[in-house]
C-alpha cells in the first residue's frame, strides 16, 4: 500500500488511471486478461481488418487482437498507461487521445472494441465517435461491468467501515470521493440491456446485440483477489489515509470474510456480470 497520495485536490478520470498505471499489469491484469481474451474471441477480428481498441489501458486486448487482425491501434487518454502498453508490445501502435474526439477520419476502421474502456466516457459522445470512425458494415464490440458481484460488495463494505471521515481525510481524498460520487454518467444512462439497445439504435447502429450475463468463472486466491480489488486508485487513496494499524485490521477482516467463500485451497470463484455488446454501422 502507498504511504502517501499525490498532492493535488483536483480529480479526473485521467488522473484515476494515471495513478493506477504503475501496477496495473502486476495487480489488475490477472483479473482483466481473461475477459479481454473472451471478448476478442467473440469479436473475431479477421486477417484483413483494421481494429481500434478504445481505452486500451496497458494494451492487453490490443495485444490479443493483433494475433488475428491486420492492423491494431490502441488508444487511451492516460500517458502512463500507454507507456506501459508500449513497453509490453513494442510492435503495436498506441495513441494518446480522447474517446470523445477520436483523431481519425470517418470510416477508418473495420472493428472498434473496448474492454471496460467506455465507462469513463460520456456515451453520447464516445459511442457516436465510434460510429463515425467505423466503415460501413463495420462493427462495434465492447464489454462493461453489469450488476455488482457479492465479493465486490463485500470488499466495498469492509473498506468503508475502516475509512477515515471527511473531516479527518486529506483534501485530495475528499476530492476523489466527491468526484466518484458525482460522476456516474455512463452507468446512469446505461443500466439494463434495453438501454444499450435503444442508445445504439438512436445513434444509427443496426443488428444490435446486448446481453448481461456472467461469461467467465475466474479462480483467484483470496490474496490475489484482495490485491486486485485494492489496486484501484480509490482504494489506494483510502488505505493511504488509514494508520498502519487500521490498514492491517482492514486487510485482516477482508481475508477472514473472503475465506468463508473460498474452497479448501483458499480459491474464490469470481463470476461478475458483464454487458456484452455488438452493433454494426449501416452499410
Amino acid at each position: 500500500m502507498p504511504s502517501s497520495t499525490p498532492n493535488s485536490t483536483s480529480f479526473s478520470y485521467r488522473k484515476l488511471f494515471d495513478v493506477v498505471a504503475p501496477h496495473y499489469e502486476a495487480r489488475i491484469i490477472r483479473a482483466f486478461a481473461p475477459y479481454a481474451a473472451n471478448l476478442i474471441e467473440w469479436a473475431n477480428p479477421l486477417p484483413h481488418e483494421t481494429l481500434l481498441d478504445i481505452g486500451t489501458g496497458t494494451g492487453i486486448a490490443a495485444r490479443l487482437a493483433a494475433v488475428q487482425a491486420q492492423q491494431v491501434i490502441g488508444l487511451d487518454f492516460s500517458i502512463p498507461m500507454l507507456q506501459s502498453a508500449q513497453s509490453a508490445a513494442r510492435n503495436l501502435v498506441f495513441i494518446q487521445a480522447d474517446a470523445h474526439a477520436l483523431p481519425f477520419i470517418d470510416s477508418s476502421f473495420d472493428l472498434v472494441i473496448a474492454s471496460f474502456g467506455f465507462n469513463a466516457t460520456r456515451p453520447q459522445k464516445s459511442l457516436k465517435e465510434s460510429f463515425r470512425v467505423l466503415r460501413p458494415g463495420g462493427r462495434l464490440v465492447f464489454q462493461e461491468w453489469g450488476g455488482l458481484h457479492k465479493f465486490d460488495q463485500l470488499v466495498g463494505d469492509v473498506i468503508a467501515h475502516y475509512t477515515v471521515e471527511d473531516d479527518d481525510a486529506p483534501p485530495e481524498l475528499v476530492a476523489l470521493r466527491d468526484f466518484l460520487d458525482a460522476d456516474r454518467v455512463w452507468h446512469e444512462d446505461l443500466q439494463v440491456e434495453e438501454d444499450y439497445q435503444e442508445f445504439l439504435d438512436a445513434l444509427g447502429f443496426v443488428n444490435i446485440t446486448a446481453h448481461e450475463f456472467a461469461p467467465l468463472k475466474l479462480r483467484l486466491s483470496v490474496e490475489d483477489f484482495i490485491d486486485y480489488k485494492t489496486a484501484w486508485t480509490s482504494q489506494l487513496y483510502e488505505f493511504a489515509a488509514m494508520s498502519p494499524t487500521v490498514q492491517r485490521a482492514c486487510l485482516a477482516e477482508l481475508e477472514n470474510r473472503l475465506y468463508r467463500h473460498a474452497d479448501e485451497d483458499g480459491i474464490l470463484t469470481y463470476d461478475p456480470l458483464t454487458f456484452r455488446v455488438m452493433a454494426y454501422r449501416t452499410g
